[in-house]
């Protein structure tokens, strides 16, 4: 009998998660509360610069998950 190669496994060394570095969330959580607070009229922000802060918060976090240099 042959075995069956778990799908599991080639996936894991396909995609592999590790938690975003440090600086990498300093600078996320610091774009995302500028962004926050200028979307809660806090600060006088054009809201098109809110959206973008928030959206490269959101990259920054998601990048720093998947790659490993980042």
């Amino acid at each position: 009998m042959t075995r069956r190669r778990s799908s599991r496994r080639t996936s894991r060394k396909l995609l592999e998660i590790r938690a975003p570095r440090k600086g990498t969330l300093v600078i996320a959580f610091t774009l995302y509360l500028i962004g926050l607070f200028g979307a809660l009229d806090l600060f006088s922000i054009p809201t098109s610069y809110t959206i973008a802060l928030l959206a490269i918060a959101g990259g920054l976090l998601i990048l720093g998950a998947f790659l490993r240099g980042l």
